[in-house]
């Protein structure tokens, strides 16, 4: 039983560079997203930390940080 199609080498090596281009810009996407997540957790965190100092609360109960 064959195969009723073939790769040619060149295009196989061009669609393997396109992938893995294709996954090092994913994978830096999602490297940047993680950053700008944690800062904004960091930054709300900080801000929700500062008005329990000054002894606001956010609800009846304690929460621990």
């Amino acid at each position: 039983m064959g195969f009723p199609f073939f790769f040619k080498r060149e295009k196989k090596e061009d669609q393997s560079g396109d992938t893995s281009n294709t996954f090092a810009d994913a994978a830096e996407t999602y490297k940047k997203a993680m950053q700008e997540s944690l800062a904004q957790y960091n930054e709300h965190r900080k801000k929700a930390e500062e008005q329990i100092n000054r002894g606001a609360r956010i609800t009846k109960h304690r929460i621990n940080l």
